[in-house]
């Protein structure tokens, strides 16, 4: 269903060269309640066929039924709105010319079924699922098997037939991607090629001493503790900015001596302690503060929800208050950055890779030379995937990879911290080695 158009702040688009994004909102049939290994089994405690609410944001960038599409999906505790700087940047790179022409058909932006606008239309199911769960003793929070699920859905709907599709996936979202495309039966032909970013995969027996063991235990039980109700949306950004009149020294979760390796994907908690400021006079550093101000902006206005309640008083003096909330509940958040939620087969990652790899078979739409293979970008601060962790996460994939680039001037948080950057890689993997394998039409650089 198409709702309209989704108007950003004009500011954002500079100088307008950018498409207005269209909203849709679609029903997707959806199986929650699988778990990696059972994903074939019979009934188990949870299992239910449901239908949830995809929000989404299409830019239709070409109207000649030509080039690539793109879906772009978030980590976790981001939304989709999260991407309009990066996806402005590329499309102003597009629209330059000077290295290939008519090689992106639209770009498709969704939330997770928990996050964001998806979250506010499946709140009802979202709580009652979980009481359910409670009731009967299984777990009914949405884990990544259900967004697993949700994206091969997603990926299916009629709006997609017979286009090129390129998977572009932050952190833990990639976990996602590789459960739909190497555990579920699918009735698409999606993807022809994937880029993942600071892909946050871990393998079966990690020791309890490593780190990303040790973080990831940190980062549950911070994302617990930590405040996610303000009297409104610029007292919120007070406090993720860490200025004095947010009440810094009230944030729950903050590390000390620990580094940035813990914080949570899409800025749960403060990540470390600093000396610098910036913002105000706290006197400390946020992971928010380091964002690109746009991103930081988009995130208060839409991963932020307003709540509206009665307060208790004669009904002739009955008045409403409000605040403003994290529209991610912060039980659902947690459980989603336990380790196992991202844990692979190193089996899974080499069949991906080869089933995505240039030589392996036609691509989905006649007439194209392949498919576009697996590349990775990385960051260039190595806060949460340092370099034996993805020395291994490469040995895992078989060394499918295709290519893989370092975005600078950026932590794990990539997209909030470096939108430009990231645009900047992206453009490169899919001018220089995506566009090419799906044949489309492509000129040198000047």
């Amino acid at each position: 269903m198409t709702l309209g158009r989704w108007a950003p702040n004009r500011d954002t688009l500079d100088e307008m060269r950018i498409p207005v994004p269209e909203k849709h909102i679609f029903s997707l049939r959806c199986t929650f309640g699988l778990r990696t290994g059972e994903v074939l089994q019979g009934k188990t405690l949870g299992r239910e066929d449901v239908t949830v609410q995809c929000a989404a944001l299409k830019y239709p960038v070409s109207e000649s039924g030509q080039g690539l599409t793109l879906v772009l999906t978030h980590g976790l505790s981001s939304h989709k709105e999260s991407y309009h700087p990066t996806v402005a940047h590329l499309l102003r790179l597009n629209a330059s010319g000077t290295r290939s022409a008519n090689w992106i058909r639209e770009i498709w932006l969704i939330d997770m079924p928990n996050h964001g606008e998806s979250a506010a239309l499946n709140r009802a199911y979202l709580e009652d699922r979980q009481e359910r769960g409670r009731k009967e003793g299984w777990d009914g929070r949405c884990d990544t098997m259900d967004i697993s699920t949700y994206l091969n859905a997603f990926l299916s709907i009629k709006q997609l037939q017979n286009h090129m599709v390129v998977g572009i996936a932050h952190s833990g979202s990639c976990t996602a991607w590789t459960h739909a495309l190497t555990l579920l039966d699918r009735t698409h032909p999606h993807p022809f090629a994937l880029v993942f970013i600071e892909p946050t995969l871990i393998f079966p027996g990690l020791p309890p001493t490593d780190f990303r063991m040790i973080h990831g235990a940190a980062n549950v039980r911070g994302v617990l503790a930590k405040r996610d109700k303000w009297s409104n949306r610029a007292e919120a950004k007070r406090w993720l900015l860490g200025t004095k009149n947010g009440d810094p020294e009230d944030l729950p979760g903050k590390q000390r001596g620990g580094g940035s390796l813990g914080r949570p994907e899409s800025q749960s908690y403060l990540g470390k302690n600093a000396n610098q400021t910036g913002n105000g006079d706290a006197g400390r550093t946020t992971v928010w503060s380091k964002w690109d101000d746009r991103v930081l902006d988009l995130f208060v206005e839409h991963a932020l929800e307003e709540v509206r309640e009665l307060a208790p008083s004669p009904p002739e003096l009955t008045e409403s208050s409000s605040y403003v909330r994290s529209i991610l509940r912060k039980e659902e958040e947690s459980s989603l950055y336990a380790c196992p939620q991202h844990t692979v087969e190193p089996a899974q990652l080499a069949r991906m890779c080869a089933a995505l790899s240039p030589g392996s078979r036609k691509g989905p739409v006649p007439g194209n030379r392949g498919m576009g293979g697996v590349h990775i970008l990385w960051a260039e601060v190595e806060d949460y995937t340092p370099k034996p962790a993805r020395a291994e996460l490469l040995d895992g994939m078989s060394h499918g990879v295709l290519s893989q680039r370092v975005v600078p001037d950026a932590g794990h948080l990539i997209p909030q911290e470096n939108p430009s950057g990231l645009a900047d890689a992206l453009y490169d993997v899919l001018v220089s080695h995506i566009a090419v394998a799906a044949g489309l039409t492509v000129r040198a650089s000047l």
